[in-house]
């Protein structure tokens, strides 16, 4: 069955997530789904119990307008543990839909879908057995390269490609230095700088510096997040928000002015955000946002510049099977399929936002 969680339970929320099979994951954290409260989401805290199996997971709920209410488990449920189905957590997953599918449509009659990505290998199985159709679109990446943090600093450096090696090495020696910031508001505004700048060589839609000020602060305050900055001499040339939660490290945020890109600082800069995931307790650190498998090899994707980086860390690609709907109301699924691009292009050109 699934149940809310209670006060309790609310209390010590992420010491739950991190108990979950698969470890839990950042987006499932009570710091993260508070602060999606302040964007629109409002969290529901849940409990996923089958015979001695017990999950706690996190979805958040925002009005589509008239067209209903959505629902989505960001990077979950955590069902499949390293990320490979068996056949007892396939039928464990199929039951965990069906009751998550009656769950919402007895709390609200307004429910469209339920939007859900389990961290799963993609083709592993197939997803329309539990009652799952294809998103339109994925709203996390689902293609990564994930580092090994588990042995020492020497033989993680042995396995990152020779070039890697010796770009890390030669931003030592030109004087590059790897600050931790606190996330003040002036280093708020030095992160959002430097983010914009790449935004505007790359062109990618990037949020209001609002919205990533509350969640930097809100990670940091909790001991998960931590700014880095890469100087030299006077000039800050690069810096990364990275984030860690039990024993998973992420990069979530980076940016860079371009100047004095021969010194090689990007290189520098990820490898001290793995070594502070380490400290935290991090066994791999998430690289986030590689193209998919059947696209490593076009050099027309948009994220072809960020592979031939991230793979001198490690060239083995992770990709997940990405983001499923769990309709509520057939009904309202229909309707919301017709009309989906077409409000998404609305809700962001009427509040110059994403809707997710």
């Amino acid at each position: 069955m699934i149940r809310k969680a209670t006060e309790e339970e609310i209390n010590k929320w992420d010491e739950l997530v991190r108990s979950n099979p698969y470890g839990g994951h950042i987006y499932n954290s009570f710091e993260w789904n508070e602060f999606k409260k302040t964007v629109g989401w409002q969290p529901h805290y849940l409990i996923f119990e089958q015979a001695g199996y017990v999950m706690y997971f996190c979805i958040a709920e925002k009005s589509a307008s008239f067209l209903g209410t959505i629902y989505y488990c960001a990077k979950g449920p955590g069902i499949f543990k390293d990320f490979k189905p068996d056949k007892a957590s396939e039928a464990r997953f199929k039951e965990f839909c069906k009751e998550l599918k009656s769950y919402i449509s007895i709390i609200d009659r307004k429910a469209i879908l339920v939007k859900v990505e389990p961290e799963i290998h993609d083709s592993s199985c197939d997803m329309h057995q539990f009652g799952l159709h294809k998103s339109s679109s994925d709203l996390q990446f689902k293609a990564t390269i994930f580092v090994d943090l588990r042995p020492s600093d020497e033989e993680i450096l042995a396995g990152f490609k020779q070039k890697t090696r010796y770009n890390i090495n030669l931003a030592r020696r030109k004087g590059v230095e790897i600050k931790q910031l606190p996330m003040t508001d002036e280093n708020v505004d030095l992160m959002f700088s430097m983010m914009s700048a790449t935004q505007s060589r790359a062109g990618f839609f990037l949020r209001k510096k609002e919205y990533f000020a509350m969640y930097w602060k809100i990670l940091a305050d909790a001991n998960m997040g931590q700014l880095l900055a890469a100087y030299h001499e006077s000039d800050v040339l690069a810096g990364i928000f990275a984030t860690s939660f039990g024993t998973k490290g992420y990069y979530k945020d980076g940016g860079s002015y371009p100047l004095k890109r021969n010194l090689m600082a990007p290189y520098l800069l990820q490898w001290e955000a793995m070594r502070w995931a380490k400290e935290q307790g991090a066994t791999s650190y998430d690289l986030v946002a590689v193209p998919p498998k059947a696209h490593l090899d076009d050099p027309e994707h948009p994220q072809a510049g960020l592979y031939q980086f991230k793979r001198g860390f490690n060239d083995d690609v992770t990709e997940f099977v990405g983001c499923w709907d769990l309709p509520i109301s057939e009904t309202k699924y229909k309707i919301w399929k017709r009309q989906e691009r077409k409000f998404l292009k609305l809700y962001t050109k009427m509040t110059k936002n994403l809707f997710w």
